[in-house]
């Protein structure tokens, strides 16, 4: 591994660490905690989740000296929306299915808090672990998914651990959250499209939220089980593999665009 390779590692974990603990850091300011008493928690929550995805995407900027259009490239969100969507439908099934035949839907919706825990947390949450912590990680280093996966998805377990209320809850939510990580990366990394990713999120968390499953990840064993067949059901379909060519002109740009930033210096 070259230098370079270590120092983008270094930064990129730097910054997906700051973006992790964005709520902590700003519930600091007397502002954001009188914002969080006297309005909705989705409206400070919502600023503590664009804050840490703006932070991935300047870190992007910086590093590279993309526009907006370079930059959803090398998060992967410039892949087609329109096949993500289709396939989230398709492989969320078990579960839509599953709550329909044993709940009923959740009486007198809230539609704001529902917009964001089941669009924007998910969209932010895979910009900044899938997009930014693994995908760019990987393209920047070089390094296999298999190595450039594990520091995303042990943040993104920890980011889930408080929603429990006993030690045995929070260590089953950050392995549960943690092994969900990977998988949504293992998709993005198979895919070459974020969009996957945010899709698949998206309807498993509205699945969950429109019929009151459970207030954490983990829910009962029925729950657990359509979870689990979704991912299987997920991972059992192979996108079509002409995604590899551009995928691999992407990663040549980003290279060169990284190689500008660090450049190798040889000894004198």
């Amino acid at each position: 591994m070259t230098r370079r390779s270590w120092r983008i590692a270094n930064i990129t974990g730097a910054v997906l660490i700051i973006a992790s603990y964005t709520h902590e850091i700003i519930s600091r300011f007397p502002q954001y905690e009188w914002l969080h008493s006297h309005w909705p928690f989705y409206v400070a929550e919502s600023l503590d989740k664009i804050g840490g995805a703006a932070v991935c995407l300047l870190e992007v900027w910086l590093m590279y000296h993309a526009g907006l259009r370079g930059i959803s490239r090398e998060l992967g969100l410039s892949a087609p929306v329109l096949p993500a969507i289709a396939f989230a439908l398709v492989a969320s099934c078990p579960m839509l299915i599953g709550f329909a035949i044993t709940r009923s839907l959740t009486p007198h919706i809230d539609i704001p808090p529902l917009l964001f825990l089941t669009v924007l947390s998910p969209l932010v949450e895979e910009i900044e672990f899938r997009g930014f912590g693994v995908r760019q990680l990987q393209h920047g280093t070089g390094w296999p998914f298999w190595v450039a996966v594990w520091p995303s998805a042990l943040l993104f377990g920890r980011g889930h651990v408080e929603q429990g209320q006993s030690l045995r809850e929070m260590a089953g939510l950050f392995f549960l959250t943690g092994a969900g990580g990977v998988i949504f990366a293992w998709l993005v990394y198979r895919w070459k499209n974020l969009w996957v990713a945010v899709a698949l999120h998206i309807c498993m968390n509205r699945w969950w939220e429109l019929f009151s499953i459970s207030r954490t990840a983990i829910g009962s064993w029925f729950p657990f089980t359509v979870q689990n067949l979704t991912m299987l059901l997920a991972n059992l379909y192979h996108p079509i593999s002409g995604t590899m060519k551009s995928d691999r002109r992407d990663i040549n740009h980003m290279k060169n665009g990284y190689a500008n930033c660090f450049p190798s210096h040889v000894g004198h």
